[in-house]
């Protein structure tokens, strides 16, 4: 952040930003109308006078991030300048009323549909009266009060036109193409939170993209809760394709990447436009949720193991370079050692690059969280280790086939002689990474070729060309 010069009236700000890539851009979009308004931006809380904490509210873990983050951030009216603490995001959508009446420390809450306001939030503040110099003053100030918009629908998505200050590094940034979702996977609050899905217009897509490179940005991070969607609800049909041949042809921009991709919406003509264009990264991220046909069912996953393997042999037949990554549940309600198994094989058959994996979370208000046959946690902790070792050796063996390659790098970060980059096969945050030797005077944001020498079961090694 580059904060602008303000006089004493103007308040410090610093925003936490919790979560995902896409709520990384709620937060961006923060910060620039905040930076418009002249208010002065600091990256430590502790030097702030209001702190917005930008919560998730997934799944548990992402929860209790977020709960702890604002406790700790509330201590700092003690031992930093704290005055005023706001909290927003997807925690604050989803729990509003019960952290307004279980959370005092907190002084005003707002919803996703007040990610624009966030400057009339804060000036609407009146700073309540806290303790001073030990003293024992009690917190005299109502409950937090919530924003007029703040629990409805979500209905808010940004656009070309709205202020964005990135907290990414200078060479990418990430790019909202929609909003919300319309699937009805059993295990995912998601839609309730974000609501239904809205696409932005390919022009203001395009607009925005002109607008980073202008900035310098080089690497688009396309992100929604399911890209192959995009366009549907505005255009009548798909137009992820469209919009990616658009997006490549976008001067100053050396890579596209998608993210978030449902698989039995994977089309043939996406993939021929990723094959024709080198700008976009042969680079799938596609959250597959588990290969048993009983438990995808369950989750009302659309397709089955004999789709999923089909997908697989479809991108690597069109793009037989292709990165592919992809994110597993295990424990899901049900799940026997039976249907592990057929996980464990999927995997083992496929050679996914890059994998997540999540033990399953028990979310309220979701079908699945009422399901019978809820896995033990220590059951799921197992298979989630299982799981992991599994995944390690397959990656390690399919990253092989990059050894002797020489591939396009981008420096990443320099530290203590250490130099980290990410090839086109690799994503900025999730992926592993390529240690790159022999660079003189490296720079973040650099772009160099590399022929990798060795590889792991994450990262690549690999030298100057």
């Amino acid at each position: 952040m580059s904060p602008k010069t303000a006089d004493k009236s103007v308040k410090t700000v610093a925003v936490i930003s919790l979560g995902c890539p896409k709520n990384t851009v709620d937060s961006e979009v923060m910060l620039g109308k905040l930076a418009k308004d002249n208010y002065m931006l600091v990256k430590d809380p502790a030097e702030a006078e209001v702190v917005i904490v930008n919560t998730c509210g997934f799944i548990e873990a992402s929860k209790k991030e977020s709960i702890d983050t604002i406790l700790d951030v509330a201590k700092l009216r003690k031992s930093g300048h704290l005055k005023s603490l706001v909290v927003g995001g997807c925690l604050a959508h989803r729990y509003g009323d019960d952290l307004k009446n279980e959370l005092p420390e907190i002084d005003i809450l707002f919803g996703l549909n007040d990610v624009e306001n966030v400057v009339q939030q804060i000036k609407g503040i009146p700073l309540p009266a806290h303790p001073t110099n030990g003293g024992d003053q009690a917190h005299e100030h109502d409950r937090a009060p919530l924003l007029p918009n703040s629990l409805n629908e979500a209905t808010y998505v940004y656009d070309a036109s709205s202020p964005r200050l990135l907290s990414t590094p200078s060479h990418f940034a990430y790019v909202k193409i929609s909003e919300g979702c319309d699937l009805p996977c059993t295990f995912c609050i998601i839609p309730k939170i974000r609501g239904h899905y809205r696409s932005r217009s390919i022009e203001d897509i395009e607009q925005e993209a002109k607008n980073l490179a202008s900035q310098g940005i080089k690497e688009l991070c396309l992100v929604a809760q399911d890209s192959t969607w995009y366009g549907s609800d505005r255009y009548g049909r798909p137009q992820i394709a469209p919009l990616l041949e658009r997006l490549a042809q976008v001067e100053g921009i050396e890579w596209v990447r998608l993210h978030y991709l449902y698989p039995s919406r994977v089309t043939d003509e996406m993939l021929e436009v990723m094959a024709k264009y080198q700008r976009i990264t042969p680079y799938f991220d596609v959250p597959l949720q588990h290969a048993s046909n009983r438990i995808l069912k369950s989750m009302q996953r659309i397709g089955d193991r004999t789709l999923l393997d089909k997908l697989i042999s479809r991108i690597k037949g069109k793009i037989p370079h292709a990165s592919i990554r992809s994110t597993f549940i295990v424990g899901f309600p049900g799940e026997t050692n039976e249907d592990f198994d057929e996980l464990l094989d999927f995997l083992k058959t496929s050679e996914l690059d890059y994998v997540g994996f999540f033990s399953y979370s028990k979310e309220e208000n979701t079908p699945a969280g009422v399901m019978a046959d809820q896995v033990p946690e220590k059951v799921k902790q197992a298979r989630l280790a299982e799981a992991y070792r599994v995944q390690e050796a397959i990656a390690e063996k399919a990253h092989q086939r990059w050894v002797g390659q020489t591939l396009t790098a981008v420096v990443e970060s320099v530290e203590k002689g250490e130099v980290q980059g990410r090839t086109q096969y690799q994503a900025p945050e999730v992926d592993g990474v390529v240690l790159i030797e022999g660079l003189e005077k490296p720079k973040v944001g650099q772009w160099v070729k590399v022929e990798i020498t060795h590889a792991f079961q994450q990262d690549l090694v690999g030298k100057v060309v």
